[in-house]
């Protein structure tokens, strides 16, 4: 074989182990583009997988706000709930009695209206006039012993007479019954007590019933200088 033809043989060896290479990394390892290909996209995969979990992370970062809002509130109201229940029940047993006080109060102003209507009986020389005296009087005594122990009964369960004679008129403790005008006050004033008000524990249980006198229209100065009868 000549020199030329050995030549020839060489070269074709050389191309054909070449293309029969077949690992796809040895290929790529001769091939600077295809391996920074190769990169950026693993840096893309892993980017896309990055943001993937941190959008699921701050759906579960928002899932657990919203929960934590929702338990939060929901402490507020059952805490809510719960001291209403307690000032319910505390309001009951402090006005529990508030009905049964409103007869009793009943009984009370009977009492205070046979005292009022008590007179004196005449003096007479007979001695049955004066047995029915002693008697009367000691009825009398009784009657005033037992509104003074209603009074000291009702003062203990905190039911409280309202001070209303020649006080200014509150329509939130007063009752007005009738009224007539006065010269000589600036304000409506209660002038008269038919029924006694009371208070219990603070709070109005039975308003007075009373009568109230007003301040008197007054006339100007300029109604009076054109009235002909001052002119004259």
């Amino acid at each position: 074989m000549t020199e030329q033809e050995d030549m020839v043989d060489i070269s074709f060896a050389t191309e054909k182990h070449d293309d029969d290479i077949d690992d796809p990394e040895q290929k790529n390892s001769a091939d600077p583009h295809k391996i920074h290909g190769k990169k950026k996209h693993a840096l893309k995969k892993l980017q896309d997988e990055l943001d993937e979990t941190t959008k699921s992370l701050e759906a579960t970062i928002a899932e657990r706000d919203e929960l934590k809002d929702k338990y939060l509130r929901t402490l507020a109201e059952i805490d809510n709930f719960r001291k209403r229940v307690k000032k319910e029940k505390e309001d009951y047993q402090k006005y529990v009695l508030s009905e049964f006080l409103l007869d009793l109060l009943q009984v009370y102003d009977n009492l205070e209206r046979a005292l009022k209507a008590k007179t004196p009986s005449e003096k007479k020389e007979s001695l049955l006039t004066l047995l029915v005296s002693d008697d009367e009087k000691s009825i009398i005594s009784g009657v005033e012993m037992i509104y003074k122990q209603f009074s000291d009964i009702l003062k203990k369960y905190n039911v409280i007479e309202i001070e209303a004679l020649n006080k200014p008129f509150d329509p939130n403790l007063h009752q007005a019954l009738s009224k007539d005008e006065s010269p000589n006050i600036t304000e409506p004033m209660v002038v008269e007590v038919y029924q006694k008000g009371f208070m219990y524990n603070g709070k109005l249980l039975k308003p007075t019933v009373c009568k109230v006198s007003i301040p008197a229209p007054q006339k100007s100065a300029e109604t009076d200088n054109n009235n002909p009868t001052n002119n004259e």
